[in-house]
């Protein structure tokens, strides 16, 4: 055999293996792919207004039932805010506590949080800016009665994420979940609720936005909110503190209809 091509086959052999294990990976992924992908979106959108779903919208500062289509709207896979609800979430950004704190430096009972806000993204691998993002959403920047806290036998308790707060009754059910919860300061109750995010919708394969809102693996099921303008509205947060800190936008997937 030519000398040259005994040097060349180890490279030969390796670019072989390489092709294969590429070939190998897109059929994964595409299978994969397509057991996720379980419904149209015009399937997904029947179930997701089936009977018992709630699908709210806020008109003149309250919730009202929202229209077919303005639910089918909503779960419109567009282009809107970089794609950032459709963003894996799940993963940490790293920051310092000095980038955090300027993020929040006016926002109600956050400001100077940033050190539990980033324990918390390391103890459960929670995307701090999505974190402080929702926070703000649900709190109205900090400053809503949950955030500042409500007293129940010399106690205050705290609940930033809406976690088991109803629309009708918010502050009374969110307050009472708190409780339950021992979320006695604002430290608690921020790392209480990057563990709830991470048992209940991470690790449950519900790692954006979107599928934490709209859940196409099982519409009208699971689903972290009942308003439809819900991940949008936390999205829209995010990219501004993404835009303005120059960090970028990684892991954006939108498959997930047929």
């Amino acid at each position: 055999m030519n000398e040259k091509v005994k040097q060349r086959l180890p490279m030969i052999f390796l670019t072989i293996i390489l092709v294969i294990f590429a070939i190998l990976l897109i059929i994964n992924e595409t299978e994969l792919f397509e057991n996720k992908q379980k419904y149209t979106f015009d399937e997904a959108v029947n179930r997701q207004l089936a009977e018992g779903t709630l699908n709210m919208k806020e008109e003149n500062q309250q919730f009202v039932d929202a229209s077919r289509a303005e639910v089918a709207e909503a779960m419109k896979i567009e282009n809107s805010n970089d794609d950032l609800n459709h963003m894996d979430i799940s993963e940490p950004v790293y920051l310092s506590e000095k980038e955090v704190n300027q993020i929040l430096r006016d926002k109600g009972v956050f400001k100077d949080k940033g050190k539990a806000f980033l324990e918390a993204q390391e103890k459960h691998d929670v995307n701090v800016i999505y974190l402080i993002s929702h926070a703000l959403v649900e709190t109205g920047n900090g400053k809503s009665n949950l955030a500042k806290g409500i007293k129940d036998n010399g106690k205050h308790y705290y609940n930033f994420f809406g976690i088991g707060a109803f629309d009708e009754a918010a502050v009374q059910t969110g307050s009472s979940f708190a409780k339950q919860q021992k979320w006695d300061s604002p430290e608690k109750a921020i790392e209480g609720g990057a563990k709830f995010v991470r048992g209940n919708y991470f690790d449950k394969d519900q790692i954006s936005l979107y599928q934490m809102r709209w859940n196409p693996e099982n519409p009208g099921k699971h689903q972290y909110a009942s308003d439809i303008e819900w991940d949008e509205n936390i999205a829209r947060i995010m990219k501004r503190y993404y835009d303005k800190l120059g960090i970028k936008k990684d892991d954006i997937s939108k498959h997930y209809y047929k």
